[in-house]
């Protein structure tokens, strides 16, 4: 009776160890909130512009500057942990196949409140390239509604900038929203393009503190760089109205597009408040973005070109018949006279999917 006490004591104890085990890793990992630094780094007009603060990449002597784009990677949630090892296995593919210099993500790298354990890897994932890689927000970055996920903004912004490869930079806290930040690319030890990465925040608008911002940064690199703009591209991850105009005008005028167009879903008409119109002036006449998984288009207008990346994953959903697959990733290519843009796709199940994606 005794020994039968015994093993009823020590398998209790096991069963009880168990159980704290795994509600400390429930606790800590989905429902405990990670807070983050509360960095404070405000910016002034007034503020001198140090050319040293913004990150560069130096575009190699004998061949294009290659950026691969990867959009709405939505690493799933708890409800669909079979997608993780298949969005693991696409973005292998994608930047073997393509290999950049360069990794942008145009926001929703994570799809919901659990983001934590899949952001780090996603940033595991990433680090392990040896590549620069350069993230902006999305809405759902920020979890199901405003601030409700495990990582907040300010923890989302810590382990971005703590990735061995990341050009991650938390930009200005007074501006609206924390991940605006510059990337340079150099060639010749002459700076021949901008990147800016503009956080939309989950209010989706440019503010008046973000225009100030972006015009002060631009015209510090123009006078860095002997009184010319540099030519820019802007990286965020909902589209402006001026995607939709550019769309209906290509409507009439097919000749605007760059390669085929695919529009099934809408457009978010995020309020850019003219920044556009200010973007353009200084030198900025390519605008990038994500979100819409069902549009994938680069078409001309008014002298600029806007472009809805090719979603990057199979995870959530994307758009699929027998013939058209818009899942893949955008490539980009920079020299020292222009900018060209190429949308890769990879076919339904090719990385062992075992369920059909959600089609809206």
């Amino acid at each position: 009776m005794k020994k039968a006490h015994k093993v009823l004591i020590a398998v209790g104890s096991s069963f009880f160890a168990i159980l704290l085990a795994g509600f400390s890793a429930t606790y800590f990992t989905f429902l405990h909130r990670y807070k983050g630094s509360n960095v404070v780094n405000e910016w002034h007009e007034s503020d001198v512009f140090n050319i040293d603060d913004i990150p560069v990449i130096n575009k190699p002597k004998d061949r294009d500057l290659v950026i691969l784009n990867l959009a709405d990677v939505q690493i799933a949630d708890l409800d669909g942990p079979h997608h993780f090892d298949v969005v693991h296995k696409e973005i292998n593919y994608l930047v073997k196949t393509y290999k950049p210099d360069l990794i942008t993500l145009t926001g929703d790298q994570t799809m919901s409140n659990e983001n934590m354990v899949f952001l780090k890897s996603l940033i595991s994932w990433l680090d392990s390239y040896k590549i620069p890689y350069a993230p902006v927000f999305g809405n759902h970055d920020y979890g199901n509604s405003y601030n409700s996920a495990v990582a907040s903004v300010n923890y989302c912004c810590d382990l971005y900038e703590r990735g061995e490869y990341s050009l991650f930079n938390r930009g200005p806290t007074n501006i609206g929203s924390l991940g605006n930040y510059a990337i340079n690319i150099k060639e010749d030890d002459k700076i021949i393009s901008t990147l800016y990465m503009m956080d939309l925040g989950y209010n989706e608008t440019i503010t008046e503190g973000q225009r100030n911002w972006f015009k002060w940064t631009a015209d510090g690199i123009k006078e860095v760089n002997g009184g010319e703009y540099t030519r820019g591209m802007c990286f965020m991850h909902k589209d402006f109205k001026e995607f939709y105009y550019a769309y209906h005008n290509y409507l009439d005028h097919p000749e605007t597009a760059e390669g085929d167009v695919y529009r099934y879903d809408g457009f978010s008409f995020v309020d850019s408040e003219g920044f556009v119109e200010i973007a353009k002036t200084c030198g900025v006449y390519d605008f990038v973005c994500g979100h819409h998984h069902n549009n994938n288009f680069t078409i001309k207008y008014e002298d600029a070109r806007y472009t809805f990346a090719v979603k990057s994953s199979e995870a959530v959903y994307y758009y699929q018949d027998e013939n058209i697959y818009l899942n893949g990733a955008t490539e980009i290519r920079i020299n020292k006279d222009q900018t060209s843009f190429h949308h890769h796709f990879v076919g339904p199940n090719q990385f062992h999917f075992t369920t059909k994606p959600i089609l809206d």
